[in-house]
């Protein structure tokens, strides 16, 4: 009988496994409808208990929050914020989130932040939100402008001009 050796990493000398998960705290609602987007059938399926906007409330936001960090054995926990479009949420709710990250942190584990945005809604608050905490920012662009404003659309059909 052969026996086999997994090699698995350690950290603070307990075996891991890093995982992350992407949240959607506002589900597919976005600010813009994008003629390729996969989310727009989407928000047809939207059945929440009448809450509008539809967000994770502040009691789902915590319970996701903690249990994400109380089950990750590694130096760094990282959180990816995606959408719909995030950021019409608020940056008082991120603000929120960091609040809650820092009341559940663990000793000596790096706790990171990444946001997917279509940029619309960035104005220097954010930015200054953004770099104060670290967040690494990924921006959703087409392209040069004659293929950004083709296929973006705003609510009423019209491209959200990008120059």
């Amino acid at each position: 009988m052969s026996h086999y050796h997994l090699n698995v990493p350690q950290f603070q000398g307990k075996p891991h496994a890093k995982f992350q998960a992407l949240a959607k705290p506002i589900g597919a609602v976005c600010n813009i409808n994008c003629d390729y987007c996969y989310y727009l059938d989407k928000q047809q399926l939207l059945d929440y208990p009448n809450e509008r906007p539809y967000k994770m409330n502040d009691v789902m936001l915590e319970r996701y929050i903690r249990q994400y960090i109380q089950g990750q054995n590694t130096a760094e926990i990282v959180f990816s914020w995606h959408g719909g479009e995030p950021t019409m949420l608020g940056l008082s709710y991120f603000k929120r989130i960091v609040e809650i990250q820092e009341k559940y942190a663990k000793p000596n584990v790096k706790i990171v932040n990444d946001i997917q945005t279509n940029g619309l809604l960035i104005n220097d608050k954010w930015c200054q939100f953004f770099a104060k905490h670290a967040f690494s920012v990924g921006l959703s662009i087409d392209g040069p402008e004659h293929l950004h404003n083709t296929y973006r659309k705003n609510a009423v059909g019209r491209a959200r001009l990008v120059k």
